[in-house]
């Protein structure tokens, strides 16, 4: 992993996360990418003057940069490869995955919109219409969270495709020779029995990781109990994988196909399916 791009709209929630991208990409020596998608609304009366208000905004996006990544390099301490650029066009969403392939990034790193609770953070449509549309992981940073060392992922798992889902997942996690702690949560009345042990040896198996465990727990607020799990497991970090949101929505209840709620403190790193094909 060793270019991480950071959409960013110069808020403070944006700022968060290219900290956190910062202190990552000092860790494993990466180079970062700052990104400001440039998007005009032209109006019948602004359409003569279109092309000025998009230099006038490319310009301000290339003072806002300078100054964030001089702010960057002023907090990390130390050598930090770290560069800007704008690029011109909507949706959102297809002018970053245009830049990842372009430039060959490994992962994105964003921030979030609101904050308070497993159940309440909201993403936003931006970032999660990036979850939607990435060939590459994406890595949610919630509100206030600053970067410290990973040493445990939780992946939480409805078990469709675990086998080929694990793959990436220890691949990152080997990066830090962080713990891997699978999370299957059955309904509170399920009897169905699962052999933890027995489902973690197979997944050590296929990835060659042997910092890997299995655990199930039971309970119908699937929500509550990840969260639950991340603080006694004391994670800092949650996994998991998406396709059109549809386990987020089964995961979350509620049909928010634009929300993603996670552990407030903890970054959320999503891998998505389509990506398994």
């Amino acid at each position: 992993m060793k270019t991480i791009l950071v959409p960013t709209d110069f808020s403070k929630p944006s700022k968060v996360a290219v900290v956190y991208a910062a202190r990552l990409a000092k860790e494993i020596n990466a180079e970062i990418t700052l990104l400001a998608v440039v998007n005009v609304n032209i109006t019948t009366d602004a359409i003569l003057d279109w092309k000025k208000r998009e230099q006038d905004m490319v310009e301000t996006v290339r003072q806002n940069a300078e100054q964030l990544i001089r702010e960057i390099k002023e907090e990390i301490k130390g050598e930090l490869k770290i560069e800007y650029r704008s690029i011109i066009g909507f949706p959102f969403e297809e002018m970053v995955e245009h830049t990842v392939i372009n430039d060959g990034s490994d992962i994105i790193v964003m921030g979030t919109k609101g904050a308070t609770g497993l159940k309440k953070v909201l993403i936003g449509s931006n970032a999660a219409a990036v979850v939607d549309n990435s060939s590459v992981p994406v890595l949610i940073i919630p509100p206030n969270t600053e970067f410290r060392n990973i040493n445990k992922i939780v992946y939480a798992t409805d078990m469709v495709s675990i086998t080929e889902e694990i793959k990436p997942i220890a691949v990152f996690a080997s990066i830090f020779n962080a713990a891997i702690k699978v999370l299957h949560v059955l309904p509170g009345d399920s009897s169905k029995k699962i052999d933890g042990k027995a489902l973690a040896a197979d997944l050590i198996k296929i990835t060659n990781y042997k910092k890997i465990s299995f655990h199930v727990s039971r309970n119908d607020n699937i929500a509550d109990e990840v969260d639950t799990f991340l603080a006694d497991q004391k994670a800092d970090m949650l996994s998991m994988f998406t396709h059109k949101l549809d386990f987020y929505e089964k995961l979350f209840g509620k049909s928010i196909t634009r929300q993603l709620a996670f552990h407030t403190c903890v970054p959320l790193l999503t891998f998505n399916k389509t990506t398994l094909q």
